[in-house]
């Protein structure tokens, strides 16, 4: 075993020296992603720990131009990947301030999507539900259409002041008449007579009289 100075400082330049481990750094920026849980500014610090180690002679704008690539590689979500292109940052440090800004976006919708409150309105009729608060205005104009048709229709069908042709009480015509229907059912329908009935037969009655009279004259 050599355990001369010059030997153990060659063992050990080999071993810890970042340029005789450049290679093994660059394959590690190759293989780095994002791990479960970590945030984009600790993403960045590791990314740049490594270019450093990966390019220790290599000029500063370099080594930044490397980490931002890396950077943008190892996110690994295609939606802050695409925000990034189309920011189109400078350096690592925009790459940071832009990915968590959308990040802070997205949370800030789900946060609204799940605390809005849900409307739910029942209408008139049991089969028309409000589900969307844009809509409601527009279903209580519909209801109050529907209310005053009804008004119309109830107003158009009273019959508090008609008299029933057939029966003589008040408050229904003839057709809607139960007395009259249960006659017709039995075939005992017998009108009564009105005023206006009797007059119209005795002015008949005395027209025909007076004809045959006429005619006996004759």
């Amino acid at each position: 075993m050599r355990l001369d100075y010059k030997y153990l400082v060659a063992e050990l330049t080999s071993r810890f020296e970042p340029a005789n481990q450049a290679n093994m750094y660059k394959a590690q920026m190759n293989s780095l992603f994002r791990k479960q849980g970590q945030t984009l500014p600790e993403l960045a610090q590791e990314i740049k720990r490594i270019t450093r180690l990966a390019y220790p002679t290599a000029p500063i704008d370099i080594r930044d131009q490397l980490a931002k690539d890396c950077f943008i590689r190892a996110v690994n979500d295609t939606k802050i990947q695409l925000t990034l292109f189309n920011r189109e940052p400078k350096t690592i440090g925009d790459c940071v301030r832009v990915g968590v800004e959308y990040e802070a976006f997205v949370v800030d919708q789900k946060r609204l999507t799940n605390t809005k409150p849900a409307i739910r309105m029942q209408h008139d009729t049991p089969f028309e539900q409000i589900d969307d608060e844009d809509n409601i205005l527009g279903q209580i104009a519909k209801m109050s259409h529907q209310l005053d048709d009804m008004a119309k229709f109830q107003k158009s069908n009273d019959y508090s002041g008609v008299t029933c042709f057939y029966c003589g009480i008040k408050g229904h015509m003839k057709k809607t008449c139960r007395k009259y229907q249960n006659d017709r059912q039995n075939n005992t329908v017998q009108y009564r007579s009105s005023p206006n009935t009797q007059q119209r037969f005795n002015y008949g009655s005395q027209y025909t009289q007076g004809t045959q009279t006429d005619r006996q004259g004759n």
